[in-house]
């Protein structure tokens, strides 16, 4: 009996793998903001809304590859945190932000780039 467990715990996990998932589709512009300025517990950060802006006019944008688009991401963390925005009780939203628009990213380029 364990053989016959253990093949069904190797298909449960591998499964998915096997059957070809392909990757996920892209998240509108709007689904992409309220997804990031609601973030999990606790919110002090006064300004989600504008922070989420600056990451959303990056997926807006069209880019030659995921690489090019995630490095439009990281410029703009890099703008808030040169703004002073991890001062304000917002650097949580800053790595939010960047790590949800790389992930549009990979959802808008899905080429390994």
């Amino acid at each position: 009996m364990k053989p016959l467990l253990l093949c069904a715990l190797a298909f449960a996990i591998l499964g998915p793998a096997l059957t070809g998932c392909g990757p996920l589709k892209p998240a509108s512009p709007s689904m992409f903001y309220g997804n990031c300025i609601t973030p999990p517990g606790s919110d002090p950060c006064d300004s989600d809304m504008d922070m989420c802006q600056l990451y959303e006019n990056v997926i807006t944008q069209k880019f030659a590859t995921s690489g090019a688009c995630r490095t439009a991401c990281n410029q703009v963390a890099d703008q808030l945190y040169y703004q002073g925005y991890q001062l304000r009780d917002c650097g949580y939203m800053i790595d939010r932000g960047t790590s949800l628009c790389e992930q549009e990213c990979l959802r808008q380029y899905p080429k390994p780039q």
